[in-house]
């Protein structure tokens, strides 16, 4: 008879049970190790906007073209709604005060990134200066307009990179109102305030002027008023460049002048608009001109982008190709038309430009913020937004890709003006000023259009020197960062220089240098390293910075 196995040893057995458990542990080990390999961990990108109608489509569409194309990335959109950035800007600049600024954001060019630069803890230094990396994805003068890429210049620096090429100060109508009141598309300032007052006439409402955007759509039709008298007075814009620095002189009576026409042609359309528009958005607004109720809304081309997403209507240019025959009447082809667009009456001479952008704050984060802005404002970033949203700024385009003509109408148009640069202007509303005297003015038109009495005038004369006096006082305090004005001093955006620009200009390099020092550590960490404070010598014709020496 076999004795029995012997038990094993107490160290014996520890060591087979240390050994399995190892081998267990290893097992596992190899198993996230091929789990992490076939299902990799996404890169978040958060990206902070302000689309959440009009936009919002055409974001959508761009976020799954990036991701596609960088398959380690997802995006994720943190959205405050509101009118042109209203509730936004706000938000956008609490974050960056307080140190925690997302990924990336939407902001503007013109002036409007300036306020965060002003805002933040370091300065230029929070941001990521973009001109390497605009030079990177080819976006130079030889391939978008240049124009586009001088709004969002400072001095010759970059702190955001343009997404689209949105055009203000447009008018939009049905032109089956007007048509069925005998009525001529009103092709200058005169000839609408003349169909204002027929319209009325008629008993047909004219305007319609959404309250509830804070005051935002109030401005836009002051604004756009304010250029077509200036343009009709002396032929140049150089009073709108004037406003957005912040140097018009309102004790020069000329000026005063025009600025009494304004508010008075501003308070007519405001007296003779939609009743209920004071609880409307400007979305809210359009099915009133699309279905007749209204005969005028003033607005930017992402109007069209809204009418075709949510209303199912697409807009045409208000233009010999659709509009009236020799007698005056509706072409055949424009019967069926609900919405058509035009350059604000008395305006047509300038591209009065806005341009979404996405800035990109330093930080462990930048990375990630960069790798999408890039695809952003590349060329292959843009045929995925721009079908959907406004038109793009590369200038070799030659197929109508755009969902409605009034898109390619606009797009033709900056084509004709690329070589002009006084024909180029920034909307102030849409990132022309900075973001205190831009809430201070919304605020106050919206006071103005509530009061249109002399008291309401007279207080409304007053706010607006003190927000020219803020706007100036901004520009001036950027002016000590180095970023005191828009493209460079050879090649200035539209052609305007403010009066402190050129001798007593501080120079970029100190900005440079803190830049480079504040967020040339977080990119280097990342898997992907970009150099980001090269001179921008492929942009601007390869000139224009080197030209601009100190």
């Amino acid at each position: 008879m076999e004795k029995p196995e012997a038990p094993p040893t107490k160290s014996g057995g520890y060591k087979k049970i240390i050994a399995i458990v190892v081998v267990i542990i290893v097992i596992a080990g190899i198993g996230i190790g091929v789990y992490e390999f076939t299902h990799p961990v996404k890169k978040t990108v958060y990206f902070y906007t302000w689309w959440a109608t009009e936009g919002k489509i055409a974001f959508n569409k761009e976020a799954k073209a990036f991701e596609a194309a960088h398959p380690g990335y997802v995006v994720e959109p943190t959205i405050k709604a509101g009118a042109g950035g209203t509730a936004a800007k706000g938000a956008i600049l609490a974050l960056i005060k307080e140190g925690h600024p997302p990924a990336t954001f939407q902001t503007h060019l013109g002036p409007e990134i300036l306020s965060y630069i002003s805002a933040a803890p370091h300065k230029a230094g929070s941001f990521v200066k973009l001109n390497s990396a605009a030079s990177s994805i080819n976006l130079t003068t030889s391939t978008a307009f240049p124009q586009v890429l001088l709004a969002g210049t400072y001095n010759g620096s970059m702190y955001s990179l343009p997404v689209d090429m949105h055009q203000g100060a447009q008018l939009y109508l049905n032109p089956q109102v007007l048509a069925a009141n005998h009525l001529p598309i009103p092709l200058n300032f005169t000839a609408l305030m003349n169909d204002t007052a027929a319209l009325k006439a008629k008993g047909v409402t004219p305007w319609i002027i959404p309250g509830n955007d804070g005051g935002w759509d109030q401005m836009q039709n002051w604004e756009d008023t304010f250029l077509a008298l200036d343009n009709a007075a002396y032929g140049n814009g150089t009073l709108y460049d004037e406003f957005m620095y912040g140097t018009l002189n309102l004790s020069n009576p000329a000026v005063s002048h025009l600025v009494s026409k304004t508010n008075s042609n501003f308070l007519t359309m405001q007296n003779n608009s939609y009743n209920g528009e004071a609880s409307m958005t400007w979305t809210q607004a359009i099915p009133k001109v699309v279905g007749k109720n209204v005969a005028f809304e003033a607005n930017g081309n992402w109007y069209v982008n809204y009418a075709y997403d949510y209303l199912n209507t697409t807009t045409y240019p208000a233009n010999s190709t659709y509009v009236y025959m020799n007698n005056g009447t509706l072409k055949p082809a424009a019967h069926n038309i609900k919405l058509m667009s035009m350059d604000f009456p008395g305006t047509s001479k300038y591209f009065v430009l806005v341009s979404d952008s996405a800035a990109v704050p330093s930080g462990s984060t930048s990375a990630n913020g960069l790798t999408f802005a890039k695809f952003f404002a590349s060329y292959s970033g843009q045929k995925a937004f721009t079908k959907w949203k406004a038109a793009t700024f590369y200038n070799n385009i030659t197929t109508n890709y755009y969902n409605t003509p009034s898109q390619w109408a606009s797009y033709q148009q900056a084509k004709a003006d690329a070589n002009t640069p006084s024909d180029w202007l920034y909307q102030l509303s849409d990132g022309g000023l900075f973001d205190g005297p831009f809430s201070t003015m919304i605020t106050d038109m919206l006071s103005l259009a509530s009061t249109p009495t002399s008291s309401g005038i007279h207080s409304w004369d007053h706010s607006l020197s003190g927000i020219l006096s803020t706007e100036q006082a901004e520009w001036k305090t950027a002016n000590t960062l180095g970023l005191g004005f828009m493209g460079t001093l050879s090649h200035p955006f539209g052609g305007y220089l403010p009066p402190w620009a050129g001798s007593n200009t501080p120079s970029t390099a100190a900005v440079d240098n803190a830049t480079h020092n504040s967020n040339t550590q977080a990119l280097n960490n990342s898997s992907s390293i970009y150099y980001i404070v090269a001179p921008f010598i492929a942009l601007f014709l390869g000139s224009l910075i080197m030209g601009d020496k100190r």
